[in-house]
Order: structure tokens, then C-alpha cells, then sequence
């Protein structure tokens, strides 16, 4: 899968809210999460960080909103309305780091209102209040995106093919072997990545080695049917780096992650688009 198709995982929503549903889509170039979940009487919740930018709708006749999020680098308490219904699309780092008027990494810890960064008026929200169910909300936010020109620029650049060789190495590529490989000097590769997603290619590898295992534990079978707790098959030299971690992103310690996640039922709806 290429830079402009990783998808990565965000636990909070269905950890903390209720009836959460998330649909990807694999179009021909690029993929799309879209979700949906309703806020609790408690209605806050912590994202983690995952490198990608978030539109939130609230799909409320009487509080309409719809902000754009980056992303976090730590673990970040974001407020909601209670008892209220979001929709969101999440989409992959390539992706989001063009999708805004500015630059994507001044957007790393905050939200702006989406009107700001793109082509969006009040009927999209007006339609996503009207619309009854989940499915509908995903054809409406599917048309808002196609409309909006968010997603034209998808030709792959130097820092796709940064990011991509960061995902297929699991996050463990060192940045000399990725600077060596393209012809880069690291100074320039490490400035370049920086200016366009807000971190430096180390700081990114930590969250996709990270997200590698929470996306496992969330969907994967073996820690879902059996409860598994041996982490040592993925990115990581030994428990130490592990449980670091962990609880720099999550605030827990791994075993502790597991036994929160045992009440979290998540199903990806995958769908792909014919290629026209």
C-alpha cells in the first residue's frame, strides 16, 4: 500500500463515544476513511497522533460545525457537544498535507473552521443533518470532497516517496539509508519533510511504527480472538523502546492498552471504486 493509501487508526472515538462506524474507500489513487459516531454525556475525548488531517462535521440543526484537524503529537483531550452526532473523513498523510489553503504542518495541534481551507458552504451540513444513516452521510461527504478540489493533486513527489519508504520499512528505515537511496543530502530531506508535514521523518517513523501495532490490536484477529499479548513481532528492539512508546502516545503501558481496547469492537468496512 503507497503513502497516499495508509489510513492510520484513531481508538477514541469508539473507546469513548457510541455507535461508531467507520467505511474506508479505495479509490484508484488515493483511499478515504469516512466515520461516524455520537457523543456521550462525557464529551471529551484524546486522539492520538497519527500524522493525518480530520474534517468534522456536527450533524446538529442547532450547533453546525465542521472543522478541519491536523495532527496531534502527543496525546490531546478534544471537547464535543454531548449527545451529538459527528461525520468525519480521515485520509492518509500524502493527502492531507496538500488538502489546505496553509501549509499543513502549521496545522500540527489544531482546527480551523473548514470554510477556511476549502470549498465548503452551509448546504453540506445541511444535508448531513438531513441525512438518516450512516451510508447516506458517506455519499454526501463523497460528493462535498470531489466538489471541493480537495483531492486533485495526487502525483507522487519526493516526500510521497519518503513517506512511502517510512510505511513499507514499518517505520524502522534509517534517514541515511533513505537520504542515500534518493539522492538527497539528510539536512535537505529532514528540512524538506519538516516544511511539508510538520515533524521530522523520525518523529513520523515513531507514529507509524506505533500506529502499525494499535491498527493490529484493533483489527487485527490473533489479538482480537485470543486476547494476544506478544508485541515482539513488530517494529520494535526490545520492551523498553515498546512500553516508551506506548506511553508517550497513548499515556498507558502496552499490557494496559490491551486490556482497554478488550471493550472495543471496530469493524473497516473496505470498499474499493472501480477504476473508470
Amino acid at each position: 500500500m503507497n503513502a497516499h493509501h495508509a489510513i492510520p487508526a484513531q481508538y477514541c472515538f469508539a473507546l469513548d463515544f457510541k455507535n461508531y462506524n467507520e467505511r474506508i474507500v479505495h479509490y484508484s489513487n488515493f483511499s478515504v476513511l469516512y466515520y461516524q459516531f455520537t457523543t456521550s454525556s462525557s464529551e471529551a475525548t484524546i486522539v492520538v497522533a497519527d500524522g493525518c488531517a480530520d474534517f468534522q462535521f456536527c450533524c446538529d440543526s442547532h450547533h453546525q460545525s465542521a472543522i478541519l484537524w491536523g495532527s496531534v503529537d502527543t496525546p490531546t483531550s478534544i471537547h464535543y457537544l454531548p449527545e451529538k452526532t459527528y461525520c468525519g473523513i480521515r485520509v492518509s498523510t500524502s493527502i492531507s498535507r496538500r488538502l489546505a489553503y496553509i501549509p499543513f504542518s502549521e496545522m500540527i495541534n489544531q482546527g480551523i473552521p473548514i470554510i477556511e481551507a476549502t470549498k465548503q458552504d452551509s448546504s453540506t451540513v445541511d444535508a448531513l443533518i438531513s441525512a438518516v444513516d450512516f451510508p447516506s452521510r458517506v455519499e454526501i461527504l463523497e460528493n462535498w470532497l470531489i466538489y471541493s478540489g480537495a483531492l486533485n493533486d495526487s502525483k507522487i513527489d519526493l516526500i510521497d516517496h519518503c513517506i512511502d519508504k517510512i510505511i513499507s520499512s514499518h517505520g524502522t528505515i534509517r534517514i541515511a539509508d533513505m537520504s542515500n537511496d534518493m539522492g538527497i543530502s539528510e539536512r535537505l530531506l529532514r528540512k524538506k519533510f519538516n516544511q511539508s508535514i510538520g515533524m521530522s521523518p523520525k518523529q513520523y517513523s515513531r507514529i507509524v511504527r506505533f500506529q502499525e501495532i494499535i491498527s493490529d490490536i484493533l483489527y487485527g484477529e490473533e489479538f482480537q480472538q485470543n486476547h494476544h499479548t506478544d508485541f515482539m513481532g513488530f517494529s520494535y528492539y526490545d520492551d523498553s523502546h515498546l512500553t516508551k512508546d506506548f506511553k508517550y502516545f497513548t499515556h498507558m503501558t502496552p499490557s494496559w492498552f490491551v486490556r482497554k481496547m478488550l471493550d472495543v469492537n471496530i469493524t473497516r468496512d473496505d470498499a474499493s471504486v472501480p477504476t473508470k
